[in-house]
């Protein structure tokens, strides 16, 4: 039961990123001037966009039904029949509702009468998404219905966007919103690459040079970058972040589920520090003491150290699963190390 709680919820979290996201049509500015005397070029715009939404949704579908199938054969009992309808009916109807949520933002002009539309579809989609798999699951022959239904309302939808002439500078509009995805949605959360910033106070963060890693020249870059990374506000809020919920994760999922974020996070910190350590190596006065391919060979050692603290703490916290002692003491040493590192002169 409680596998299948966190089923529901995971896929609902899935459900809840990917319901804003709409049909590209890939009209940009300067395609107005194609508007009426190359009608052919921009259907074919149109059927391209249409086309790459269908396979990103198939593939992304495809992800979560393979990160999904423990649970769906096992705890919930269904079979390779019913997964392989499920993946079908999941990808048709996102298809139809990213070809609805495109629709409902070029129709609608005011914005309140936007935010009720959307959330009255979110609402009665959501519902009707749990009742179809509820009734795949009982019965094979329902996919028919519903898979049919969702085919047709796609078709309905299709015909509806390709009559772009009307709305056609609301698409540009939605194009350049959906392009920019990924910049607006990490400034949002804070998790942008900020600049290496040099202040002549001084920081509370690694008060005084303590040469940690040893007095080598490659070892004072990858010092004095972890200490610019970590007195970096918004790198270091981003750190504790995802580093927190992580270990949280490990605490109140399932194994499998923590596993994944933990691969995530690992992944997430690196990407990260890789974006600042760009930033960070285009001092002049690095490239006094390295070549390029030596930088390079740095970066990877310096995510080494800046994944050690992430690491030591989720093995604390496993430790403390299994025998309680040992990792109240392992936390009290860690404790008192960071400590030591971070705040002591």
């Amino acid at each position: 039961m409680e596998e299948t709680i966190y089923f529901g919820l995971g896929l609902l979290a899935f459900y809840l990123v990917t319901y804003p996201r709409g049909v590209r049509s890939f009209f940009e500015q300067a395609d107005s001037l194609f508007l009426i005397s190359y009608a052919t070029h921009m259907r074919k715009l149109v059927q391209y966009g249409m086309m790459y939404t269908f396979v990103r949704i198939a593939i992304t579908n495809v992800i979560v039904v393979v990160i999904m199938l423990p649970v769906l054969m096992k705890s919930i009992g269904v079979t390779e029949i019913q997964v392989v309808l499920f993946w079908v009916f999941f990808t048709i109807f996102r298809f139809m509702l990213s070809l609805l949520t495109r629709f409902i933002h070029v129709q609608v002009g005011k914005r309140w009468v936007l935010w009720i539309v959307k959330n009255v579809v979110f609402s009665m989609s959501l519902s009707f998404f749990g009742i179809s798999l509820f009734f795949i699951y009982k019965n094979l022959y329902y996919s028919i219905l519903f898979i049919g239904l969702v085919i047709f309302l796609s078709s309905v939808l299709v015909k509806e966007k390709m009559n772009y002439k009307k709305f056609f500078f609301k698409e540009i509009e939605k194009e350049k919103e959906e392009s920019m995805r990924w910049t607006s949605g990490i400034m949002q959360v804070g998790g942008h690459a900020a600049k290496p910033s040099s202040s002549n106070k001084k920081p509370w963060m690694f008060p005084r040079s303590k040469r940690l890693l040893g007095k080598k020249a490659d070892s004072l870059i990858i010092e004095s970058f972890l200490k610019e990374f970590f007195r970096t506000s918004t790198a270091r809020i981003f750190y504790i972040q995802i580093v927190c919920m992580s270990t949280a994760s490990i605490i109140m999922t399932p194994r499998w589920i923590a596993a994944i974020v933990l691969v995530f996070t690992v992944v997430a910190i690196s990407r990260y520090a890789r974006d600042y350590w760009n930033e960070f190596t285009k001092k002049m006065f690095l490239h006094l003491y390295c070549e390029e391919g030596e930088l390079l060979l740095l970066r990877w050692k310096a995510d080494r150290y800046l994944l050690l603290p992430a690491i030591l703490l989720y093995a604390i916290v496993i430790l403390a699963q299994f025998y309680l002692l040992p990792a109240v003491i392992g936390g009290f040493v860690f404790i008192l190390l960071i400590v030591w590192i971070v705040f002591l002169p």
